[in-house]
């Protein structure tokens, strides 16, 4: 049986007039889950979080039932009870950061009293030590919501509520808020987040429920709700994101981008974004190079573009399918995106002879005549045909290089990413290695990304370059 960390049953606020704010509002957060709750403004949101820790106006009466973690049930109506829980079971980050600031005392001191270190609390959002020795009105909108977010980090209850808690940041702030919240809930807190920002929704796994007039419309995994929501409001919703207000004009004056990203960002669980707003385009028959230091994000951003790793924000089309929303469209173009690995022997199962490999090709839609073309694409590879009998431990570095980009170009890809294809190439083949790469974006109108450290290597194959 699932613990949990917060339960609403039948949830109900009134005001004076007998209206219904909050109409009847049951839910769960797991243990180390999030719930995110979005809907439009005055729909009750920030009702529900007043009420679960019987902070409402006393204007307004709550009715409905409230379990926190493994505690008693208590009324909703209840307030002292629920505010006996406060900083040991339950932390609320407020949508207004300067009233849950005391505006008489330093920063530093109020970090102190909540338990931390306040130069490294203040690190941990990116904020500098002298940020300490200030007042709260000596801070922008932004500082004080990162300084909020410091002290819930520092905190010990297992449940935070944040309201909006990414309003006045940018977009790198954001990313790395959103990676904070991640390393809360790797440690095993639950959050409650209220919010109007969308990439924060995408940025957290879990539940999603969509509010309005005090009611849940629609509930489920987040992925689902934001990516195929199924009730018209919360279709116009998700549609309303800014993001598809005005269609990129790169994507539109090109037809049918096999890849284009827009506003991505990443960040590891508690530790700062690798990268944030980051747009990429290839259109077909197009090289397009990411560049920049070891660490930088270049391989993660290569593993986010092909599928394989979600980004923290953004969005990333094939062709015109979100492959992190759209699971069938994902699986169907599955196949065409391919990944030429820095380790080609990760790429191949070592205990079964290179010749089985290929030949399981033919299970796939557009590998059925994969043994027929092998013989000539190896020759141009420059490899020996008696290299199938083998096994993978048994080729060189740069053999198993060339076998991988061999399987690749079966499959008739739209898109390559290589990470650094020739780290293991000699100069000449390094050189026939590219040619051939090349040759089949000209010639077959594939896109391809470079990964390389190698800037003389970029300038001469790529049509242009995103340094990271």
């Amino acid at each position: 049986m699932t613990t949990l960390a917060l339960r609403l049953c039948n949830l109900t606020v009134i005001d004076q007039t007998g209206a219904r704010l909050v109409d009847g509002i049951s839910l769960e957060v797991p243990k180390g889950g999030v719930l995110t709750l979005i809907g439009e403004t005055g729909s009750g949101k920030s009702l529900v979080a007043q009420a679960i820790f019987g902070l409402l106006p006393q204007t307004l009466t709550a009715t409905g039932d409230i379990w926190i973690g493994e505690g008693d049930k208590i009324s909703a109506s209840d307030a002292a009870g629920l505010g006996k829980l406060w900083r040991e079971h339950i932390m609320l980050l407020p949508q207004e950061p300067m009233e849950a600031l005391d505006p008489t005392m330093r920063i530093g001191r109020q970090l102190e009293l909540a338990g931390a270190d306040a130069a490294c609390a203040l690190a941990d959002v990116d904020l500098p030590a002298t940020t300490a020795a200030l007042f709260p009105h000596m801070l922008s909108g932004g500082m004080a919501q990162r300084v909020l977010v410091a002290t819930a980090l520092a905190g010990n209850a297992p449940l935070l509520v944040v309201d909006e808690p990414t309003k006045g940041l940018d977009g790198e702030r954001i990313a790395q808020t959103i990676g904070l919240f991640a390393s809360l809930l790797a440690a095993g807190r639950s959050l409650v987040v209220i919010t109007h920002d969308l990439d924060v929704a995408r940025g957290l796994p879990g539940i999603t429920a969509v509010i309005r007039d005090g009611r849940i419309v629609e509930m489920g995994a987040t992925a689902d709700i934001l990516g195929d929501p199924k009730t018209d409001y919360a279709k116009d919703w998700v549609a309303a994101d800014p993001a598809t207000w005005r269609p990129c004009r790169r994507c539109v004056a090109t037809d049918r981008m096999p890849l284009a990203a827009h506003d991505l960002a990443f960040a590891w669980p508690g530790c700062d974004p690798l990268f944030s707003r980051v747009d990429v385009h290839v259109p077909k028959g197009g090289v397009l190079a990411l560049v920049g230091p070891s660490g930088c994000g270049k391989t993660t951003l290569g593993n986010i573009l092909l599928g394989l790793l979600k980004p923290t924000a953004g969005h990333i089309h094939w062709h015109d399918t979100d492959p992190y929303a759209d699971a069938a469209g994902k699986a169907r173009l599955r196949q065409r995106y391919q990944k030429l690995h820095q380790d080609p022997m990760t790429a191949f199962a070592p205990h079964a002879r290179l010749e089985d490999q290929f030949r399981w090709l033919r299970q796939l839609g557009g590998g059925h005549d994969a043994m027929t073309l092998l013989p000539a694409l190896l020759e141009r590879l420059k490899l020996k045909t008696g290299l199938l009998a083998r096994y993978p431990s048994e080729v060189s570095g740069g053999e198993a290089q060339r076998l991988a980009i061999a399987r690749i170009l079966l499959l008739n890809p739209h898109v390559i990413v290589a990470d650094e294809p020739t780290s293991r190439l000699d100069p000449l083949i390094q050189r026939d290695t590219i040619n051939l790469l090349r040759e089949c974006v000209d010639e077959r109108g594939l896109s391809l990304i470079l990964i390389s450290h190698d800037q003389r290597l970029v300038e001469a194959v790529a049509d242009e370059w995103l340094r990271l």
